[in-house]
């Protein structure tokens, strides 16, 4: 009785999850590494690229913010949630940066559309299929209430790969955080998480994906009266 007591609590110690700490480094991308947000509270430290803003540490908007900083010299304003970056219509170049501490806050201030790059949202279902370094962009459900963003690192024939923060704290398995299923159907391309609904990938740099594109934010939400939890839209 003794051996099968030890053996179930052995059994129960192995399948409960293992919470890295608060910035355990976890896997890198192109150069950026991801960073373990711990128990999942919300982080009031800032986190920059040089003297460029780049969120909370270490949030999953903070990691897609990095990562544009850092591989594409492009950044996005400021949003309440993930979820709202589908909102979005276009990037933000960070090229003169060296003049000031830039933060977000500059993006609402400036209209120098020089600078801005087109965000293409690409519905999931698309015939666009995923490009590497597109963002994808999770919906916001009751158990997921404030979305989700990553950033797409390789696509393949039937899956894609994707690096991340604050999905889990696991370390990666290789220069990804994991991996999701890519489906063609009807010449139309689906991204699969059987956790979370995903809205869509959003590309930039592609200007041939404009006819797959929703300009008008057809697939865009409505706005979040209640504000609870603090998101901007549905």
């Amino acid at each position: 009785m003794l051996l099968i007591s030890l053996y179930l609590l052995h059994s129960l110690a192995l399948s409960e999850p293992v919470i890295n700490p608060f910035g355990t480094y976890l896997g890198s991308n192109s150069g950026v590494p991801g960073y373990s947000n711990g128990n999942d509270n919300n982080s009031n430290e800032d986190s920059y690229v040089g003297n460029i803003y780049s969120g909370l540490k270490w949030q999953c908007v903070e990691y897609a913010r990095r990562w544009l900083i850092i591989t594409q010299s492009l950044t996005f304003a400021s949003v309440d949630c993930a979820s709202d970056i589908w909102h979005i219509d276009y990037l933000s170049s960070t090229s003169d940066s060296s003049k000031y501490i830039w933060h977000i806050d500059y993006l609402s201030s400036t209209s120098d559309s020089s600078k801005h790059t087109s965000l293409y949202r690409i519905p999931n279902g698309s015939k666009c299929p995923p490009s590497k370094g597109d963002l994808i962009i999770y919906k916001r459900t009751e158990t997921n209430p404030v979305g989700h963003v990553a950033i797409i690192s390789k696509v393949d024939y039937d899956d894609i790969e994707i690096s991340e923060q604050n999905w889990d704290t696991d370390f990666w398995p290789g220069n990804y955080s994991r991996a999701m299923p890519l489906t063609e159907l009807s010449g139309l391309y689906y991204l699969f998480d059987f956790e979370y609904p995903i809205i869509g990938w959003m590309s930039y740099n592609k200007p041939e994906n404009v006819h797959c594109a929703d300009i008008e934010c057809v697939t865009c939400s409505a706005p979040d009266r209640d504000k609870d939890p603090k998101c901007e839209y549905l």
